[in-house]
């Protein structure tokens, strides 16, 4: 490689230009500091002689000089000048500052700078000099990089163990603190972490008025739990004007992602443009794990939500005091996926007996009934076009009257049980085997259904990862895989082992209240003091979950009789039956 002459230029002076690098964002006094690279370089050029500094700022802060898909814009600038002739030697501190991917890279940008006539000087490294002043200058120079690029690989090396450590402690180790939440140093076993904790509420502030970002988490939970959509959810936010993960960003940080979205959601620039909600910030937030005070591990590549740090034995690492407990989470994210049955709304935005929760069934083409629309008062069925086998059509039955019949059928089977009916005794046994879950041990009810949700969690996971199958590959790639559904398994043997403990349990002492719930109204649940007219709606689902798999509605097969009695002949009521295993069902 030819080496640069800097001593003949056909002007006075040699011209030179100074680059700095940092991969953080931190200006500090230590070597690492942009400040004090310049300064330096700054100081070697004023020391030649016949050498002017050209003032012009190439420099990049916060940017890795490791990762090749990193853009410089500082570095860009650089090289575009060179080629342009501005100037005739670049001064660095260190090689490792210019870049740190090899020396097969390093000396890439040492050929194409010098094609432009353009030497390399370092001020720490003396002997890295492509000018002609040093012949030994391109040899040292790729010697210097290729310990650049292996220091990197260590460093990169150090510091994802350090990270692994760190997370299996609970530490917060980086990016930005989650929305609502604010990050503590504590000790743990001689480290020093950042813990995770709910941040404060309004009413814990100088400002009761003004929600904080602690607050909007406690009411998205609230809603989401009440069968609110995420659309809704952020379109209330916003109207309530709670402040967005945005919003709560610091001022400079947050500036360029403001006006960009202000400049969006305007088209304009108009700076109080106020930041809204989005159903994705919603949906993030109440799928993040940490909610439930769980430590987090990589985002899953498929559905993009991020995943339950797990340790040697798969069980989820509980690093910090979350906004809800593990079981209200995991019931959260059935509510989010719809498998939460009893907690579905209608289309409507309210909650009706029957309705959009799966309990009512189509007998056409076995589809869930809905409501059809505020002020109709029809629970329906209507696929508007032939699917496959099934033929567009409409099917509705009046709300109050399928309220009525399924409500009355199951309170009339109750008053007439009979001991000695096998039937009666076995459909007893399943509604009481149901109830346990609930259960009169509320720790043990508790645990039963956290248990529950994991193990629904952990099989989703693995169902999940079989998915991915094929995308892990090489032999880091099938030992990753191997590791994780090891991980898996182990948690979902250990959880249907204590599941069927736990139901073993609660099914020997559970006793359904059925005397407790007759007594009051004198003996009459629809009786303005007995026990149906009491409950809200949420309560006589979970009533009617007890005892009922399905109702289905059939399609009407003639218009003889009132209009009660032909909705009696088409409704079925499917009972409830004993829970099978997976062997006694194969």
């Amino acid at each position: 490689m030819e080496l640069i002459a800097l001593g003949d230029r056909g002007h006075d002076m040699v011209r030179a230009v100074t680059y700095e690098r940092q991969s953080h964002k931190s200006e500090t006094d230590s070597q690492a500091s942009p400040q004090m690279q310049r300064d330096k370089s700054v100081a070697f050029i004023t020391s030649q002689d016949n050498w002017t500094h050209i003032e012009t700022d190439y420099s990049d802060v916060g940017l890795s000089g490791y990762d090749p898909n990193v853009f410089r814009p500082g570095f860009e600038r650089l090289m575009e000048d060179a080629r342009a002739g501005k100037f005739d030697v670049v001064v660095i501190y260190m090689l490792s500052r210019l870049t740190r991917q090899g020396a097969a890279e390093a000396l890439k940008i040492q050929q194409e700078l010098a094609k432009c006539g353009v030497a390399i000087v370092s001020t720490q490294e003396p002997f890295i000099n492509t000018s002609d002043d040093n012949p030994f200058g391109v040899a040292f120079f790729a010697l210097i990089a290729g310990l650049a690029h292996q220091e990197s690989k260590n460093k990169s090396k150090f510091i994802r163990d350090a990270f692994a450590i760190l997370k299996a402690k609970g530490s917060h180790s980086s990016g930005p603190v989650p929305h609502g939440f604010v990050a503590n140093e504590i000790n743990v076993d001689g480290i020093t972490i950042r813990q995770l904790s709910p941040g404060p509420r309004a009413s814990e502030t100088e400002t009761p008025d003004q929600p904080t970002p602690a607050d909007s988490v406690d009411v998205m939970i609230e809603w989401a739990e009440a069968g609110k959509p995420a659309n809704a959810i952020a379109t209330e936010l916003t109207a309530e004007g709670y402040t967005t993960p945005l919003d709560s960003l610091g001022e400079e940080a947050a500036k360029a992602r403001k006006a960009a979205a202000q400049k969006r959601r305007t088209n304009g620039t108009d700076d109080e443009a106020k930041s809204e909600w989005s159903a994705n910030v919603v949906s993030r937030i109440l799928r993040d794990p940490r909610l439930a005070g769980f430590a987090i591990g990589p985002v899953d590549p498929k559905t993009k939500r991020r995943t339950i740090l797990r340790d040697e034995h798969g069980q989820p690492v509980q690093a910090h005091n979350g906004y809800i407990s593990p079981k209200r989470w995991y019931d959260l994210q059935q509510t989010l996926d719809g498998r939460k049955r009893e907690r579905r709304m209608d289309r409507t935005g309210e909650m009706t007996l029957l309705g959009s929760w799966g309990i009512a069934r189509c007998g056409v083409c076995d589809s869930g009934l809905t409501v059809a629309r505020a002020g109709v008062g029809n629970y329906i069925c209507n696929l508007r076009r032939t699917v496959g086998d099934q033929p567009k059509h409409t099917l509705r039955v009046q709300m109050d009257q399928a309220d009525g019949i399924v409500a009355e059928r199951v309170w009339a089977r109750l008053g007439a049980l009979d001991p000695s009916d096998p039937d009666d005794v076995e459909w007893l046994s399943a509604a009481a085997e149901r109830f346990a879950v609930q259960g009169n041990d509320p720790e043990a009810a508790a645990e039963l259904a956290e248990q529950e949700a994991q193990l629904l969690h952990v099989q989703q996971s693995i169902s999940e990862l079989a998915e991915d199958r094929e995308a892990y590959v090489g032999p880091t790639g099938r030992k990753a895989f191997r590791e994780t559904m090891a991980k898996y398994a182990a948690h979902e043997e250990r959880c249907m082992v204590r599941i069927d403990e736990l139901r073993a349990a609660a099914t020997t002492s559970a006793r359904l209240p059925v005397d407790e719930w007759t007594e009051s109204g004198e003996g009459n649940p629809f009786a303005p003091e007995g026990v149906w007219s009491r409950w809200d709606v949420a309560e006589r689902r979970a009533f009617l979950a007890l005892f009922i798999d399905r109702v289905t509605v059939s399609a009407a097969s003639s218009k003889r009789g009132t209009t009660y009695d032909r909705s009696n002949e088409r409704i079925e009521i499917h009972w409830a039956a004993p829970r099978q295993d997976e062997d006694e069902e194969s």
